[in-house]
């Protein structure tokens, strides 16, 4: 349930944060300086927690850096629904993809008409792009899509090296606060910070930074460790919704019809998909007694 609330938080926060004099640039600066500086601790305690460099750096990328880039600049350019259907609601979609892709055996087939469902909800959410012929929004779509693979390639990472969940996260921002931030202050002179009014900089600065660079890396790995990637992704089932409902009062965004029905699909494409997962859990257990 915390893994829903903050990504639908996530979604919307940011989206408010597009609103403001605050930069993408400067939502990603804020959420690596928050994250790094809640977890600096566990850094400094545990540092690379026995990876390498080089795997280090991929968690850092994939649940840093790029996730983060990739999904600012997509909920800058295109409205909350499609953020929550092409962010979030492909999680499953492209986790499942991406084990298929990296193991071998059957199993995965139960899950193949929650996965087809979910790709023609993306479907929708893109027409509803192409219908308006919108170049920026296309463009946004595509940065979503982008920040989901991200995401789903972290939890099948973090789910096979097997690191600790606290220790991962912190590896995540600390990595990713010393790469993103002598890029940033150079560039930006952090002129979006000292733009921003008090309120917008403490809601990013708790949200983006606390919440989401420190808190949601945490639990996410955690739920992997417990569930496995593909289960974990599966419990997003009710972002979409829950975001397209909620972006209608805090943000005046009503989704059109095709983004509706886009909506709509995906959330029972990530049902059916989660059913089949128990079913095939079912199964096994009866098996094995």
């Amino acid at each position: 349930m915390l893994v829903v609330i903050l990504f639908a938080g996530f979604t919307l926060v940011s989206r408010l944060g597009a609103r403001t004099d605050l930069g993408l640039e400067d939502l990603a600066a804020l959420r690596f300086g928050g994250g790094a500086l809640a977890l600096v601790p566990v850094f400094l305690k545990h540092g690379l927690a026995g990876l390498t460099l080089r795997q280090a750096a991929g968690l850092a990328f994939l649940g840093g850096l790029g996730f983060a880039l990739f999904a600012y600049a997509g909920l800058f350019l295109a409205p909350a629904a499609h953020g929550a259907v092409l962010l979030h609601g492909t999680l499953p979609l492209f986790t499942f993809l991406i084990v298929v892709a990296s193991t071998r055996g059957t199993a995965w087939r139960r899950g193949l008409p929650g996965v087809v469902l979910i790709g023609l909800g993306v479907a929708l959410m893109a027409s509803d792009s192409l219908s308006l012929t919108d170049a920026r929004q296309l463009l946004g779509d595509a940065c979503l899509l982008l920040a989901s693979v991200c995401w789903s390639a972290y939890g099948v990472m973090a789910q096979r090296l097997k690191v600790p969940p606290l220790q991962a996260a912190a590896i995540v921002a600390m990595l990713s606060m010393l790469v993103f931030w002598p890029v940033y202050l150079p560039v930006t002179q952090a002129a979006g910070l000292f733009a921003a009014s008090l309120d917008d900089l403490l809601l990013q600065t708790i949200y983006q930074g606390v919440l989401i660079g420190a808190l949601s890396i945490l639990v996410y790995t955690r739920a992997v460790v417990s569930l496995g990637a593909t289960g974990t992704a599966l419990f997003a089932a009710s972002v979409p919704c829950a975001t397209a409902i909620a972006a209608m009062p805090l943000l005046g965004e009503i989704p059109s019809m095709a983004a509706w029905a886009g909506v709509i699909v995906v959330s029972v494409g990530m049902v059916v998909a989660a059913l089949g997962r128990r079913n095939r859990r079912a199964t096994d257990s009866l098996r094995q007694a």
